[in-house]
């Protein structure tokens, strides 16, 4: 729009939400702002769910986005405890469920994703990890001896596996891949982090889930597995229904352009809904959910976009962390340093001479000097990235 919006209207109230409501304030907007979340409770930090949190090494206030008092000072107008009913992206006329309604100069959706639930026979009985109430409800039922089936092996499955396993229950993992997370990480990677499972003690079986009855889950293979407790970790479904029935372009996430616009004007959308064009596929990670919303930010501001950066996100488990940056090309070079399957190191992905991706496993700072690497699109040799006596500063500051 030409002028600053007199009111910024931003439906859901989490991470993205939060960071685009800063990231305006920074920029210097003066209007009207108002969060509208169906959760009841403060904005709060997803990676710690299956993790910290679920440990209960975390409470509530530690992970809250911002303090409540926060809001207060950025005059932030923060609904919680209502949903959305219906939009009209002509009018930005709001529904909520309540029958009130509100009216707004631009509309934000930021309504995340619901977790994905079995379509076994009995599967929906089977417990997520999605939300803070979530995470609270499993964490009771986490305690010593107590028989966990879960299914999925990739973040978040791993993640609550290893987590349960700290607390002393007997975990068993179910994926119908034969390496979890190839995909994403690369070989090197994924065979690290799917050996750490067997080294304590949580066996992982390749197959699906046929059937859950109680205290027994059939297999795609045949094999029964005893369980008192069942939990899916199979990915999560975009929340596009409002985005949809408004008449917005929908397309596995709501289809945006890289300032985050909607085909509708002064609508835009945020987080882990967002499916920028030309992108194959969304990006769920805590850090897509901040840079989305400064893009959005910028484009409501009328500021020029900021220039691309390589994507990053990362994991916690059985005391190991692994990061990644750039995205895993199978076509291109894989460039090991150090020995990332022996339990430190890293494996950074040349194209042409370039990197396009780099994953390491308790070495962050080789991920800070790959996505230096990317972002400057810097001409590096496979042998000195290889060569542990290489600075990666230096390679960094050669195109500085």
């Amino acid at each position: 729009m030409s002028s600053e919006p007199r009111h910024v209207a931003v439906i859901g109230a989490g991470l993205a939400a939060v960071s685009l409501c800063a990231a305006l304030r920074a920029g210097g907007y003066t209007g009207r702002l108002t969060v509208l979340g169906d959760e009841p409770c403060q904005p709060y930090d997803r990676p710690p769910l299956s993790k910290q949190f679920l440990a209960g090494e975390r409470g509530v206030a530690e992970i809250a986005v911002q303090p409540a008092q926060w809001y207060v000072d950025q005059g932030i107008d923060l609904r919680l405890g209502i949903a959305v009913a219906a939009l009209d992206a002509d009018t930005g006329r709001v529904e909520l469920a309540d029958g009130s309604a509100l009216a707004a100069d631009v509309l934000v959706l930021a309504t995340g994703g619901r977790a994905r639930r079995l379509t076994a026979p009995g599967g929906q009985a089977a417990m997520v990890l999605r939300t803070r109430a979530d995470a609270e409800a499993l964490r009771e039922r986490l305690v010593p001896g107590v028989r966990v089936l879960i299914a999925g092996a990739g973040l978040i499955g791993a993640e609550v596996a290893a987590t349960a396993t700290h607390r002393g229950c007997r975990v068993t993992l179910v994926d119908p891949n034969p390496l979890p997370m190839e995909q994403a990480l690369g070989p090197h990677a994924a065979r690290a982090l799917h050996a750490q499972h067997a080294a304590h003690g949580v066996p992982v079986v390749r197959g699906g889930v046929f059937a859950v009855e109680p205290g027994e889950v059939t297999l795609s293979t045949g094999a029964s597995v005893p369980a008192d407790l069942v939990m899916a970790g199979i990915g999560i479904v975009p929340n596009v229904e409002l985005a949809q029935d408004a008449g917005l372009d929908v397309d596995n996430g709501v289809l945006v352009d890289a300032g985050m616009r909607t085909s509708a004007p002064d609508v835009y959308a945020i987080g882990d809904i967002a499916r920028i064009g030309g992108s194959a596929h969304r990006s769920e990670h805590w850090d897509n959910a901040c840079r989305t919303a400064d893009a959005a930010a910028r484009s409501i501001l009328g500021l020029p976009p900021e220039a691309r950066r390589a994507p990053w996100f990362w994991t916690d488990r059985y005391g190991t962390h692994l990061e990644m940056t750039g995205l895993y090309d199978p076509a291109a070079e894989a460039v090991p340093r150090g020995d990332i399957e022996a339990g430190a190191g890293t494996v950074f992905y040349l194209r042409d001479g370039r990197c396009v991706g780099a994953v390491s496993l308790d070495r962050p700072l080789d991920i800070r000097a790959a996505q230096r690497l990317i972002d400057r699109d810097v001409p590096v040799r496979a042998e000195r990235l290889a060569d542990e006596g290489t600075d990666l500063r230096k390679l960094v500051a050669a195109r500085a």
